[in-house]
């Protein structure tokens, strides 16, 4: 039974969004060898990989709360793609501890 409503409709295109711009992102930051290399940077400065990406995902919640009060310079970073950007760092975050655990 579908039960979806205008929540459930606009979290689908959402995730949706944002699993195509992990994808574009991913290609260009990492590629298929290594879907973390990027975020495993962060350890050539002593700084764990859930530490780096939680660093990132912080970022994006002092630019949302920014957002939410003043428009946006940098056009292409609007609050909305702000909100796209820390759902896919909690998914990477997730997917990481995931790989790590396995």
């Amino acid at each position: 039974m579908d039960c979806r409503n205008q929540l459930h409709e606009s979290m689908k295109k959402t995730f949706d969004d944002c699993y195509a711009i992990s994808l574009a992102k991913n290609h260009d930051y990492a590629g298929n060898e290594d879907p973390f290399a990027n975020f495993r940077t962060s350890t050539a400065v002593g700084v764990p990989v859930e530490r780096g990406i939680m660093v990132r995902m912080m970022d994006k919640v002092s630019r949302i709360n920014r957002l939410i009060d003043n428009e946006a310079q940098v056009k292409d970073e609007s609050l909305m793609d702000t909100c796209n950007d820390l759902i896919n760092y909690a998914a990477i975050l997730k997917a990481y501890l995931e790989a790590k655990n396995e």
